[in-house]
């Protein structure tokens, strides 16, 4: 009776834990739900720098976990979101052009039109200039 009770909570557990971690096919997160790889999501607006968040301060949206560097980002963050959130759940916006979903460089961004793109960048290509050669046709394809 104790070993089956167990196996019911602990299939329960598990069940109602997967239901609070963010979706990582929708979300670019990290093995706890931690999405922009801890950075702060409106630190790229205020500040154009991004700043790494505190996991003192945190808030959670939509099963994704996210930090930020002081309670009034927090608080701007929960009183809008979708603004702060970056485009196509924060994989990378290039490489979704080319048919593949990678991990973003978190400091190289690109903000246009009050939409928040993240790239990849490595030593032979940086997903922002290639985006940028023709960021209308490359932001329809990544759709």
């Amino acid at each position: 009776m104790v070993t089956l009770l167990t196996t019911f909570l602990g299939i329960s557990f598990s069940l109602f834990s997967q239901n609070h971690l963010g979706d990582s096919l929708k979300y670019c997160v990290d093995k706890n739900s931690v999405g922009l790889g801890g950075y702060d999501a409106v630190s790229y607006f205020e500040s154009n720098t991004p700043l790494l968040g505190s996991p003192k301060i945190q808030a959670n949206y939509d099963g994704v976990v996210y930090y930020f560097s002081t309670e009034i980002n927090k608080k701007t963050f929960l009183s809008s979101p979708e603004k702060y959130l970056p485009q196509f759940g924060g994989w990378c916006s290039m490489t979704l052009v080319l048919g593949k979903v990678t991990r973003p460089t978190y400091t190289n961004f690109l903000l246009h039109d009050g939409k928040f793109y993240l790239f990849e960048r490595t030593l032979s290509v940086n997903g922002r200039e290639l985006w940028l050669r023709n960021s209308e046709q490359n932001e329809k394809i990544a759709e």
